[in-house]
């Protein structure tokens, strides 16, 4: 036993994966349908910690190594996503992220002042609350540029570093739990008819699918034209992919003469179906599908970095071939394509092209199986590098005193952009989904294991102390902040509940929350009103993080 005390003691690498591996094992165990899930690392790191505070510690910068990784990674995924639902809905989601977590931060605040919590406990418990471990990182960091070069006792330096883990640490198993909570006792109190809400879900959601219309050339003022000079992709919004001129069918390209009576077959939504019979002329049924044996489409998955971050009409002059992008879907939404509609990697797009031309687009959309698994770390270190510049600046919220989006924030905002950009020139942002899992989960790992560690000590003190007093306030902050969500985004917005719950779970940027909202729908649906309302919901609580810790 003393061999091993002595590894862990004097091995930060081996303390490291000793907390992550029991960590990860405790947090499988299922204990009336809840599980802590990777968050039982903290917990370990805290038990570690408590038991030899001086000796188990990992050091500093693994932990902000972690979280810099994950937030990261977090951005690359959602940028794309974030922007495209956030363009549509930003006024309503802002409202709930900034509402709900600005209610959280004044719960905590008062609460603090009352009952004489301290302010870097505080600012745990409101991290606790809402489950957010990059706005607990935040709050680390600001206290420890603070306290850096104070004249205070090295001993109540740590005790005021260790603050936000400890409070974290108390607040946030009924943060997970309050949620689900939450997902139960509300649809009841507003009586809820769950099968009704999930048609009215799945409706809203067809409303978005695209749809595969005929239409016939009837408008005199584009007879004659060719398909490029009528620009009715452009104004339509449809994808037209086959035309058909008195007895043959051809792929559409834009020399195409548009002749009276012509056929066009293409994708869209109802809305751009509406805009085509007014600028075309009417839905007709010819099966033209049929009538084109020679034409075909495959489903295809975009993992060539040549082609990611290039925009959809280059991929015709990259494959040498004319072929058509008639659909993309990325992040659990589908796109109607424009022609300067970025492609990224991991998107599943649907290709037409003639049946001849098919294996050589599948040759440049695709590569070598090597680059599903790998990805491009001169991109990756760029990318974390401007995300560390960017958080390092300050920004004047309180006079004197700034805020800083941190280690936290700073590769967050970065990522978002980077990712929604995909390329710019040669680079390439983006990286295959399954490394970006990899990579985001061993991040968050190395955060927890770290920062648990660290506070251990902290921990069991404050918890004998105070400890029912904490749990109470960060049960006030979850309910609060919860209840403020499903009764706006369900009684005045009219979402759903399906919905509902994935904003629920998106401003509480708790994946728990999320799965068990996905069991409770029956479908994957809170998952797209999730990833609209994360971004600005973690942004907002990193920078309200920092400053209850300085209040």
């Amino acid at each position: 036993m003393g061999g091993l005390y002595n590894l862990l003691s004097h091995s930060a690498p081996a303390l490291l994966f000793a907390v992550i591996g029991l960590g990860y094992f405790l947090g499988n165990f299922r204990v009336g349908g809840f599980t802590l899930g990777i968050a039982a690392v903290l917990f370990v790191g805290l038990i570690f910690g408590a038991i030899a505070p001086q000796a188990f510690v990992i050091p500093e910068e693994i932990y902000v190594l972690g979280l810099t990784i994950f937030v990261y990674t977090v951005g690359l995924q959602t940028g794309p996503v974030f922007f495209s639902l956030f363009r549509r809905q930003w006024l309503r989601l802002s409202l709930l992220a900034f509402l709900a977590t600005g209610s959280a931060a004044l719960v905590t605040f008062v609460a603090g002042k009352l009952l004489g919590i301290g302010s870097s406990v505080a600012s745990g418990i409101f991290c606790g609350g809402l489950t957010n471990t990059p706005a607990l990182a935040a709050a680390v960091e600001t206290l420890r540029n603070t306290l850096s070069g104070s004249p205070l006792d090295p001993a109540e330096i740590r005790m005021r570093l260790d603050g936000p883990t400890v409070g974290y640490s108390i607040a946030y198993p009924f943060g997970v739990i309050g949620l689900i909570l939450t997902m139960q006792i509300m649809p009841r109190l507003l009586r809820v008819n769950f099968s009704e809400e999930r048609k009215r879900a799945a409706k809203e959601a067809a409303g978005e699918e695209l749809l595969i219309r005929e239409v016939r050339v009837t408008n005199p003022q584009i007879i004659g034209k060719t398909f490029g000079d009528a620009m009715l992709t452009e104004l339509t919004g449809m994808v037209f992919t086959r035309i058909k001129r008195r007895a043959s069918v051809d792929l559409v390209e834009p020399e195409a003469v548009l002749d009276e009576g012509s056929v066009l077959i293409g994708v869209g939504s109802e809305d751009a179906v509406r805009k085509a019979e007014l600028l075309i002329g009417p839905v007709v049924q010819e099966a033209i599908e049929k009538l084109s044996p020679g034409i075909d489409y495959r489903d295809l998955v975009v993992i060539n970095r040549k082609i990611a971050g290039q925009p959809v009409s280059r991929l015709p002059i990259e494959a040498g071939r004319p072929v058509i992008v008639s659909r993309i879907r990325r992040g659990g939404v589908n796109i109607t394509p424009q022609e300067d509609t970025t492609l990224e990697l991991g998107d599943q797009v649907r290709l037409v092209a003639r049946r001849g031309d098919l294996d050589r687009v599948t040759q440049v959309v695709g590569n070598p199986l090597k680059d599903v698994s790998e990805t491009d770390f001169l991109s990756f270190s760029l990318g974390l590098i401007l995300g560390v510049a960017v958080g390092m600046i300050p920004l004047p919220f309180f006079g004197e005193r700034p805020v800083r989006l941190g280690f936290a924030g700073g590769p967050l905002v970065v990522a978002l952009v980077l990712g929604r950009l995909g390329r710019t020139g040669p680079i390439v942002w983006t990286m295959p989904a399954n490394v970006n899992l990899t990579l985001r989960q061993l991040g968050i790992l190395f955060f927890l294991a770290g920062v648990g560690t660290r506070a251990g000590g902290s921990f069991v003190q404050t918890f004998l102390t105070q400890g029912p007093m904490l749990l109470l306030v960060g049960a006030a902050v979850t309910g609060i902040s919860a209840l403020i969500i499903v009764l706006i985004a369900h009684r005045v917005f009219k979402y759903d509940m399906i919905s509902t719950f994935g904003i629920l779970s998106g401003v509480h940027t708790q994946p728990a929350a999320l799965a068990f909202a996905c069991t409770q729908a029956g479908s994957d649906a809170p998952n797209v009103s999730y990833a609209a309302v994360y971004p600005v919901a973690l942004i907002a609580k990193i920078i309200l993080a920092q400053l209850l810790v300085g209040l």
